[in-house]
Protein backbone atom coordinates (compact mmCIF):
# COMPACT_ATOMS: atom_id res chain seq x y z
CA UNK A 1 0.00 0.00 0.00
CA UNK A 2 1.35 3.28 -0.90
CA UNK A 3 1.96 6.25 1.39
CA UNK A 4 -0.90 8.09 0.37
CA UNK A 5 -3.35 5.94 1.47
CA UNK A 6 -2.56 6.10 5.03
CA UNK A 7 -5.16 9.19 6.87
CA UNK A 8 -4.47 8.92 10.22
CA UNK A 9 -6.26 10.24 13.38
CA UNK A 10 -3.99 10.81 16.56
CA UNK A 11 -6.60 11.67 19.38
CA UNK A 12 -4.72 14.08 21.97
CA UNK A 13 -5.59 14.58 25.61
CA UNK A 14 -3.18 15.97 28.09
CA UNK A 15 -2.69 15.51 31.68
CA UNK A 16 -5.70 12.66 31.78
CA UNK A 17 -5.04 9.62 33.20
CA UNK A 18 -5.61 6.08 31.94
CA UNK A 19 -9.54 5.94 32.48
CA UNK A 20 -10.12 9.11 30.47
CA UNK A 21 -8.04 8.08 27.75
CA UNK A 22 -9.52 5.06 27.31
CA UNK A 23 -13.11 6.17 27.09
CA UNK A 24 -11.76 9.33 24.70
CA UNK A 25 -9.78 6.45 22.64
CA UNK A 26 -12.84 4.61 22.17
CA UNK A 27 -15.23 7.77 20.90
CA UNK A 28 -12.38 8.76 18.39
CA UNK A 29 -12.38 4.64 16.98
CA UNK A 30 -16.00 4.81 16.72
CA UNK A 31 -15.95 8.00 14.73
CA UNK A 32 -12.91 6.71 12.72
CA UNK A 33 -14.63 3.63 12.17
CA UNK A 34 -17.45 5.69 10.33
CA UNK A 35 -15.03 7.16 8.38
CA UNK A 36 -13.27 4.43 7.49
CA UNK A 37 -16.19 2.71 5.91
CA UNK A 38 -16.05 5.53 2.82
CA UNK A 39 -12.28 5.99 3.15
CA UNK A 40 -10.92 2.55 3.72
CA UNK A 41 -6.95 4.05 4.63
CA UNK A 42 -7.96 6.11 8.06
CA UNK A 43 -6.14 4.54 10.36
CA UNK A 44 -5.39 5.47 14.04
CA UNK A 45 -2.98 6.18 16.23
CA UNK A 46 -3.47 5.52 19.95
CA UNK A 47 -1.69 8.60 21.51
CA UNK A 48 1.38 10.49 21.81
CA UNK A 49 4.75 10.41 23.46
CA UNK A 50 2.10 9.56 26.65
CA UNK A 51 5.15 8.90 29.68
CA UNK A 52 5.20 12.66 29.68
CA UNK A 53 1.31 13.62 27.81
CA UNK A 54 -0.81 11.05 30.57
CA UNK A 55 -1.02 11.01 33.96
CA UNK A 56 -0.13 7.94 35.93
CA UNK A 57 2.87 6.48 34.10
CA UNK A 58 5.49 8.68 35.42
CA UNK A 59 5.35 11.13 38.32
CA UNK A 60 4.57 14.24 38.03
CA UNK A 61 1.59 16.95 37.57
CA UNK A 62 1.98 18.18 33.57
CA UNK A 63 4.28 17.37 31.06
CA UNK A 64 7.29 19.15 32.31
CA UNK A 65 7.66 17.55 35.53
CA UNK A 66 7.10 14.03 33.70
CA UNK A 67 9.82 14.39 31.72
CA UNK A 68 12.96 15.82 34.24
CA UNK A 69 11.33 12.47 36.01
CA UNK A 70 12.08 10.52 33.42
CA UNK A 71 15.77 9.39 34.55
CA UNK A 72 14.76 9.34 38.15
CA UNK A 73 14.36 6.48 40.71
CA UNK A 74 11.02 7.02 41.44
CA UNK A 75 9.96 6.23 37.39
CA UNK A 76 11.13 2.89 37.39
CA UNK A 77 9.44 0.67 35.55
CA UNK A 78 7.28 3.14 33.21
CA UNK A 79 8.05 1.19 29.77
CA UNK A 80 6.11 -1.55 31.51
CA UNK A 81 3.44 0.89 32.82
CA UNK A 82 3.23 2.51 29.20
CA UNK A 83 3.01 -1.28 27.45
CA UNK A 84 0.09 -2.41 29.99
CA UNK A 85 -1.21 0.70 29.12
CA UNK A 86 -1.37 -0.01 24.81
CA UNK A 87 -2.76 -3.14 25.45
CA UNK A 88 -5.69 -1.95 27.20
CA UNK A 89 -5.79 0.81 24.32
CA UNK A 90 -5.52 -1.39 21.52
CA UNK A 91 -8.25 -4.08 23.45
CA UNK A 92 -10.40 -1.09 23.30
CA UNK A 93 -10.16 -0.10 19.77
CA UNK A 94 -9.80 -3.25 18.07
CA UNK A 95 -13.77 -4.25 18.38
CA UNK A 96 -14.63 -0.77 17.26
CA UNK A 97 -12.08 0.08 14.68
CA UNK A 98 -11.30 -2.22 11.75
CA UNK A 99 -8.61 0.05 10.38
CA UNK A 100 -4.47 -0.01 10.91
CA UNK A 101 -3.63 1.00 14.53
CA UNK A 102 0.09 2.60 15.50
CA UNK A 103 0.96 4.70 18.38
CA UNK A 104 3.52 8.17 18.21
CA UNK A 105 6.02 6.72 20.53
CA UNK A 106 9.02 8.90 21.97
CA UNK A 107 12.43 8.15 21.19
CA UNK A 108 12.87 7.12 24.69
CA UNK A 109 10.11 4.86 24.85
CA UNK A 110 10.85 1.13 24.58
CA UNK A 111 7.14 0.54 22.65
CA UNK A 112 6.38 -3.51 22.09
CA UNK A 113 4.76 -3.32 18.64
CA UNK A 114 3.61 -6.61 18.30
CA UNK A 115 -0.32 -5.60 18.08
CA UNK A 116 0.33 -2.37 16.14
CA UNK A 117 0.26 -2.66 12.17
CA UNK A 118 2.42 0.01 12.01
CA UNK A 119 5.39 1.19 14.00
CA UNK A 120 5.17 5.11 14.55
CA UNK A 121 8.28 6.83 15.89
CA UNK A 122 8.72 10.46 16.80
CA UNK A 123 12.01 11.20 15.60
CA UNK A 124 13.94 14.31 15.65
CA UNK A 125 17.74 14.69 14.57
CA UNK A 126 19.95 17.05 17.02
CA UNK A 127 23.22 17.44 17.94
CA UNK A 128 23.33 14.52 20.54
CA UNK A 129 21.81 11.88 17.74
CA UNK A 130 22.98 13.21 14.75
CA UNK A 131 25.59 10.58 14.18
CA UNK A 132 23.60 8.04 15.00
CA UNK A 133 20.17 8.97 13.65
CA UNK A 134 20.33 6.76 10.38
CA UNK A 135 21.23 3.36 12.36
CA UNK A 136 18.01 4.47 14.90
CA UNK A 137 16.13 4.53 11.65
CA UNK A 138 17.09 1.45 10.28
CA UNK A 139 16.82 -0.44 13.66
CA UNK A 140 12.75 0.34 13.87
CA UNK A 141 12.65 -1.93 10.45
CA UNK A 142 13.71 -5.15 12.74
CA UNK A 143 9.80 -4.93 14.11
CA UNK A 144 8.99 -6.32 10.43
CA UNK A 145 6.48 -3.71 10.10
CA UNK A 146 6.00 -0.81 7.91
CA UNK A 147 7.74 2.35 10.01
CA UNK A 148 6.10 5.89 9.97
CA UNK A 149 8.08 8.97 11.29
CA UNK A 150 5.10 10.34 13.18
CA UNK A 151 6.71 13.89 14.16
CA UNK A 152 10.33 15.46 12.95
CA UNK A 153 10.84 19.09 12.18
CA UNK A 154 13.04 21.98 12.85
CA UNK A 155 12.54 25.22 14.26
CA UNK A 156 12.78 29.00 12.41
CA UNK A 157 16.10 29.79 13.59
CA UNK A 158 20.43 29.82 13.73
CA UNK A 159 21.16 26.50 15.02
CA UNK A 160 17.96 25.40 15.66
CA UNK A 161 18.74 21.97 13.54
CA UNK A 162 21.34 21.48 16.88
CA UNK A 163 18.34 21.37 19.40
CA UNK A 164 15.83 19.42 16.94
CA UNK A 165 13.04 18.91 19.07
CA UNK A 166 13.71 21.18 21.67
CA UNK A 167 13.95 24.19 19.68
CA UNK A 168 10.86 25.33 21.24
CA UNK A 169 13.30 26.67 24.63
CA UNK A 170 14.67 29.35 22.81
CA UNK A 171 11.49 31.38 24.21
CA UNK A 172 10.83 32.38 27.73
CA UNK A 173 7.34 31.40 28.10
CA UNK A 174 7.41 32.22 31.89
CA UNK A 175 7.67 36.47 30.60
CA UNK A 176 4.38 37.95 29.80
CA UNK A 177 4.43 38.50 26.92
CA UNK A 178 6.59 35.61 26.00
CA UNK A 179 10.12 36.94 24.70
CA UNK A 180 13.11 35.20 22.48
CA UNK A 181 16.26 34.70 24.56
CA UNK A 182 19.66 36.55 23.44
CA UNK A 183 21.49 35.12 20.50
CA UNK A 184 18.83 34.28 18.08
CA UNK A 185 18.02 35.04 15.13
CA UNK A 186 15.27 34.03 12.72
CA UNK A 187 16.32 31.50 9.90
CA UNK A 188 14.01 30.39 7.72
CA UNK A 189 16.95 28.23 4.89
CA UNK A 190 18.26 26.76 8.22
CA UNK A 191 14.23 24.99 9.00
CA UNK A 192 13.92 23.84 5.15
CA UNK A 193 17.04 22.61 4.71
CA UNK A 194 16.81 20.46 8.12
CA UNK A 195 13.45 19.68 7.28
CA UNK A 196 14.52 18.62 3.41
CA UNK A 197 17.88 16.73 4.30
CA UNK A 198 15.21 14.30 6.55
CA UNK A 199 12.45 14.08 3.89
CA UNK A 200 15.95 12.76 1.61
CA UNK A 201 17.04 10.39 3.93
CA UNK A 202 13.50 8.86 4.67
CA UNK A 203 13.48 8.29 1.24
CA UNK A 204 16.50 6.26 1.14
CA UNK A 205 15.50 4.07 3.89
CA UNK A 206 13.06 3.38 3.16
CA UNK A 207 10.60 4.96 5.26
CA UNK A 208 6.72 4.15 4.68
CA UNK A 209 6.19 7.90 5.56
CA UNK A 210 6.49 10.74 7.57
CA UNK A 211 4.72 13.51 9.18
CA UNK A 212 6.11 16.98 9.48
CA UNK A 213 5.83 18.99 13.14
CA UNK A 214 3.59 20.75 12.11
CA UNK A 215 1.73 23.12 9.23
CA UNK A 216 0.69 26.09 12.29
CA UNK A 217 1.19 27.05 15.24
CA UNK A 218 -1.16 30.33 15.76
CA UNK A 219 -0.05 30.58 19.24
CA UNK A 220 3.30 31.75 17.66
CA UNK A 221 2.93 34.42 15.78
CA UNK A 222 6.11 36.22 13.79
CA UNK A 223 6.91 40.05 14.58
CA UNK A 224 9.45 41.93 12.98
CA UNK A 225 11.22 42.82 16.60
CA UNK A 226 13.45 39.30 16.65
CA UNK A 227 12.64 39.64 20.61
CA UNK A 228 9.20 39.23 20.01
CA UNK A 229 8.79 36.86 17.19
CA UNK A 230 7.70 33.50 18.41
CA UNK A 231 7.94 31.81 15.17
CA UNK A 232 11.37 31.59 16.00
CA UNK A 233 10.52 28.75 18.29
CA UNK A 234 8.28 26.95 15.95
CA UNK A 235 8.16 24.40 14.08
CA UNK A 236 5.57 25.77 11.85
CA UNK A 237 5.96 25.24 7.37
CA UNK A 238 3.53 28.65 7.94
CA UNK A 239 3.92 31.93 9.68
CA UNK A 240 1.05 33.77 11.39
CA UNK A 241 0.47 37.11 12.49
CA UNK A 242 -0.72 38.22 16.41
CA UNK A 243 -4.23 38.68 17.30
CA UNK A 244 -5.39 42.04 17.47
CA UNK A 245 -3.27 43.25 14.23
CA UNK A 246 -4.30 44.10 10.67
CA UNK A 247 -3.48 40.45 9.50
CA UNK A 248 -4.31 38.60 13.22
CA UNK A 249 -4.61 34.75 12.46
CA UNK A 250 -7.47 34.82 14.64
CA UNK A 251 -9.30 37.95 12.92
CA UNK A 252 -8.55 36.65 9.67
CA UNK A 253 -7.69 33.27 9.34
CA UNK A 254 -4.50 34.63 7.00
CA UNK A 255 -1.05 33.05 6.86
CA UNK A 256 2.10 33.07 5.34
CA UNK A 257 4.24 30.21 3.50
CA UNK A 258 7.41 29.75 4.73
CA UNK A 259 10.46 28.64 2.78
CA UNK A 260 10.05 25.36 4.61
CA UNK A 261 6.48 25.31 3.04
CA UNK A 262 7.88 25.67 -0.42
CA UNK A 263 10.46 22.83 0.31
CA UNK A 264 7.73 20.21 1.11
CA UNK A 265 5.58 21.63 -1.43
CA UNK A 266 8.05 21.00 -4.25
CA UNK A 267 8.52 17.06 -2.98
CA UNK A 268 4.96 16.13 -2.78
CA UNK A 269 3.75 18.22 -5.76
Amino acid sequence: MPPTAFRWFEPRQFDKDAEQTLAFLGSVARAAERLRTRHPGVGIAVGTELTIFMSGLVPGKDYNERGQALGRPESAGYQGRLNAFLDRALKTIRPLFKGRVTYSSGEWEEVDWRGFDVVGVNLYRNTDNKATYTKKLRALRRHGKPVVITEFGCCTFTGAKEQGGSGFNVVDWEREPPVVKDGYVRNEREQADEVGELLDLYAAERVHGAFVYNFIAPDSPYSPQRRHDLDIASFALAKTFPTGTRRGYAETGQWEPKQSFHTVARRFR
